[in-house]
Parts: structure tokens; C-alpha cells; sequence
């Protein structure tokens, strides 16, 4: 990740609109937006709300875009109208999305722990004289810890993680409290091993597309709630729209296009678990179907008529008379 430190001066107008800036993202996913908002979701719950895509607001993680740069932004807590206090600037979207949600994470004292390091790659564990199994630094955790000890990389806040807690030990769950003075012995920056947790759930190159426009008429579906900006085909497997719990549990929703609507096709997630199939479990992850990235959320395109919800009769009824496509 190669991303520096920059004056505020750099920042572009804003509010900048989110789908434009989706188009800027070519040739990374269209979808980095998506997935970074669902990691943020799983890990701060509602606390992703100062998390913000071409807006500034006070307290706020923001990502804006100015040139060929992608900019981390966070705001000053409690001061209006928002003032940034600490920017930083990428060459790539993903890294700069990474840093900003690395930072509010930091921000709302997210743990970690032994097993989340074991997960990054950062630690193994590895069998002493007598058999016993010890926690031991990687060949990437000992480049992330030696990166650590250097001034003038960029990242957000002081706080680092002894290792000490857990290097040599037995295999246990430990979690690693950030400190600003980490003591002796190896240690890595809280915000690097942050950053390193985005980068892990972010799409990399899975959703890269310069769009697609959608004809009148186009029928999807959907199962989660109208402030996403989401939609499916009708022979997508529900497995892939990343909502938790099973298809049961939600109402199914059909809308159809009223006009030609510009999309970018993808998925909120790239590998599906394997379904389960009434009481038989399948033996292949599912696949087939199309998500498709909407220029706003359901909600807002059914506001302004872009979309309209129809009744599972209704929409099997313009299916077969041709008014509206699959």
C-alpha cells in the first residue's frame, strides 16, 4: 500500500455523487464501496454511518477522489461545517478506502487478537521440543512489524500491539491491547494491521467493469432492505446476495425498470458457501445469476420512478405477455 500524508488544500468540491464516482474506479471494482461498507458493517454495526463516500461530515471517514488521486479524509469530531484534520492520498481507491476504514475501526476501538493475526498471515503456530504449539511470527508478519518501527509511513493514530503477549507462547485466544508505547520486543501499528483487515475483504479485481446499461422493462429482484443499492436477476441463487440466515426469513421483492438505467454488474461478495437444499446439502458453492450496482438506493429510484415493485402475480403476468424481460 503506498499512500502519503497530504495538506487539506488537496481536497476536490464536494459533495461528490457516489455512482460517479463508482465510474472513476475502472480498472478496480465498481463494487469497492459496496464491500467496504458490508466489512464495516460486520465489524462496527451502526457506527458505519462515519463511514462516507464523497461527502465530508464532523467525526466522519470519508473517501473522495480529486485528478488521478483517491483521497482518505477524517473530519474533526463536533466542529461544523467539517473540518479535515488528517488526509491522505492513494493512487488506488482500494488503498485509500483500506486506510479511511482501517482509521474508523481504530477509531471505535476494534480488538485484536491472536487469531485475527493468524487470519492476516501474520502469525503461525509451529510445535516446540515437547509437542506443544507456540504462537510464532510469519515471514509477512516480520515485514509488517520491521514497516512498524519506521517514521513516515503514512497511517492514522500512535497505537501499536506488543507481540510479546503472545510470541513463544501456547496456542491460545489473546487479545492484543493497542498502546501508544508497546514496550519492548517486536510490535506492529494497530491502524497496519487494520489497513492489512480491509485490504483482506476488499474485491481486488472481482466486479471491474466500465458499466452496463439495463433496457426498459428488465425485472429484478430482492430480498434485503430498500436503502441498498442492489439488485439481482431473477435466477440469482440467494446465497450470493450476502444476506445473513436463509432465504425464509425475507420477503422477496420484484421491480421493473421503467426507463434504460446505466449499472456496473457484480456481486456484494465473491465465494458463496455451500447452500443448503432442503434437509440435503448441495455439493457445489452456488453460482449463476447477476447482481447489478444501482446509480442510488431502491428506495430512492422507486422515489423518482426509475423503478417500480410489482406483486409476484403481476410480475409473472408481464413475464409471460413480454412487458417486462428477464
Amino acid at each position: 500500500m503506498v499512500a502519503a500524508i497530504v495538506g487539506a488544500e488537496t481536497l476536490p468540491p464536494v459533495p461528490q455523487d457516489e455512482h460517479d464516482l463508482a465510474g472513476l474506479l475502472y480498472p478496480e471494482s465498481a463494487w469497492m464501496f459496496v464491500w467496504g461498507r458490508r466489512l464495516l458493517r460486520d465489524v462496527v454495526g451502526e457506527r458505519v454511518s462515519r463511514f462516507l463516500i464523497g461527502r465530508l461530515d464532523a467525526g466522519c471517514w470519508s473517501v473522495l477522489c480529486r485528478d488521478a488521486a483517491w483521497l482518505a479524509v477524517r473530519c474533526a469530531d463536533d466542529v461544523s461545517p467539517a473540518a479535515p484534520v488528517h488526509v491522505v492520498s492513494s493512487e488506488s481507491a482500494q488503498d485509500a478506502l483500506a486506510y479511511a476504514a482501517a482509521g474508523l475501526m481504530a477509531d471505535e476501538g476494534v480488538a485484536v487478537t491472536s487469531h485475527l493475526l493468524q487470519d492476516l498471515g501474520l502469525l503461525r503456530h509451529e510445535p516446540d521440543d515437547l509437542g506443544f504449539r507456540r504462537w510464532t511470527l510469519t515471514e509477512q508478519g516480520a515485514a509488517m512489524a520491521s514497516v512498524s518501527q519506521r517514521d513516515g509511513h503514512a497511517r492514522y493514530g500512535d497505537g501499536a500491539l506488543s507481540l510479546n503477549r503472545a510470541l513463544g507462547r501456547i496456542v491460545s485466544y489473546v487479545v492484543l491491547p493497542a498502546d501508544s508505547a508497546a514496550g519492548g520486543g517486536p510490535s506492529l501499528k494497530l491502524h497496519d494491521v487494520l489497513t492489512a483487515l480491509a485490504l483482506h475483504h476488499l474485491p481486488d479485481d472481482f466486479g471491474v467493469s466500465t458499466g452496463e446499461e439495463l433496457p426498459k422493462g428488465k425485472m429484478l429482484k430482492g430480498y434485503g432492505s430498500t436503502d441498498e443499492r442492489y439488485l439481482f436477476t431473477l435466477d440469482t441463487p440467494f446465497e450470493r446476495m450476502r444476506l445473513a440466515g436463509n432465504v425464509e426469513q425475507y420477503a422477496r421483492h420484484l421491480y421493473v425498470l421503467r426507463h434504460p438505467l446505466r449499472t456496473y454488474p457484480g456481486f456484494p461478495v465473491n465465494a458463496t458457501t455451500v447452500p443448503m437444499s432442503g434437509t440435503e446439502r448441495m455439493r457445489e458453492p452456488s453460482t449463476g445469476g447477476r447482481g447489478y450496482l444501482l446509480p442510488n438506493s431502491i428506495a430512492s429510484l422507486l422515489g423518482t420512478g426509475d423503478l417500480f415493485e410489482v406483486s409476484p402475480w403481476e410480475g409473472g403476468r408481464l413475464l409471460k405477455n413480454g412487458t417486462a424481460l428477464r
